[in-house]
């Protein structure tokens, strides 16, 4: 066997989802203990069906690309990366806080773990995220935007409210089109999964509207500009990937449960993303290309390409 490619093994098994995929167990490049960055559940890839309904929803639930080990791992990095976040001799993320400033219902963000964490790192060139991201975007190259950890402690996490993420991004262009967002607990209704509002990326930007609503539930209208607003919880199981487009809108309620809800949002770039100059950004300070250029350097890593 040659150990330096992925290869299919038997048996397979159902997967739970309305295409009946099916998982095929793969083995993995030796020397890499916990296969983060290749493929140990390896489903097809996208079908038609399913990138139709990616473009006429705004999001997808994909398919289970950590095992329970891999995410045992990144669960543990999460904690060492808050507990050591004061540390000046290790390697730190872009942000790691509380961004509700509220101890009561806190919402742990850390951005860019993976500059923190070799196993964050690993996972950022997830070989089945990428090609589903590719997929989903068209892209022939993906670079990563940034990370994004957000973690809602058990019983008292708070609320993420609604936004869209493109606008929030106003240092490149064009938008990044879709996130990736990895499930390290299962995340359901009690533990505070997101919500979206399907169609709601093709409306346009919308942000300062959004911003106007304070209640997660109640300010939430029957219709926008001629268009029914519904919203959708979507329940993620833990390991599996979730995709939404940067347009869509979302949110997540609190956790009120007994358990924590962990999980990481992998923004990408396409080859064609350019820095704005006139934006501002958490992650500005580690541009080093000129104003109009093609975003890429050090803090920017290439993790795929279709060549």
């Amino acid at each position: 066997m040659d150990w330096r490619r992925p290869t299919t093994a038997t048996p397979c098994w159902p997967v739970d989802r309305k295409n009946s995929q099916h998982l095929r167990v793969v083995a993995m490049p030796l020397g890499m203990t916990d296969g983060i960055s290749s493929v140990l559940f390896a489903p097809p890839m996208l079908t038609p069906a399913q990138i139709a309904e990616f473009k006429t929803q705004g999001y997808l639930r994909s398919a289970k690309v950590l095992d329970d080990a891999q995410v045992e791992i990144l669960r543990a990095e999460v904690e060492r990366v808050i507990d050591q976040r004061e540390r000046t001799d290790i390697p730190q993320p872009v942000l790691c806080h509380n961004f509700t400033h509220n101890e009561t219902a806190p919402v742990w963000q850390i951005v860019n773990i993976w500059e923190a964490s070799a196993p964050f790192k690993r996972l950022t060139t997830n070989a089945l995220i990428c090609e589903e991201m590719a997929q989903l975007t068209g892209a022939d190259s993906l670079r990563i935007w940034h990370d994004q950890i957000q973690y809602k402690p058990a019983a008292r996490g708070g609320i993420n409210m609604w936004h869209q993420d493109a606008p929030l991004w106003p240092i490149i262009a064009p938008m990044t089109e879709v996130t990736a967002w990895v499930a390290l607990d299962d995340v359901d209704d009690d533990n505070g999964c997101m919500s979206m509002v399907p169609g709601s990326h093709l409306w346009g930007d919308h942000m300062n509207y959004l911003r106007t609503w304070k209640d997660f539930t109640k300010d939430v209208p029957a219709e926008f500009e001629g268009h029914p607003v519904t919203v959708r919880k979507c329940p993620v199981k833990k390991g599996e990937v979730h995709y939404h487009h940067s347009l869509t809108w979302h949110g997540s309620h609190a956790n009120t449960s007994g358990r924590p809800r962990r999980a990481i949002a992998l923004h990408f770039m396409t080859g064609e993303t350019r820095y704005v100059a006139t934006g501002e950004h958490c992650m500005k300070q580690f541009v080093t290309v000129e104003d109009g250029a093609l975003l890429q350097g050090e803090h920017f890593p290439l993790v795929w390409s279709r060549r």
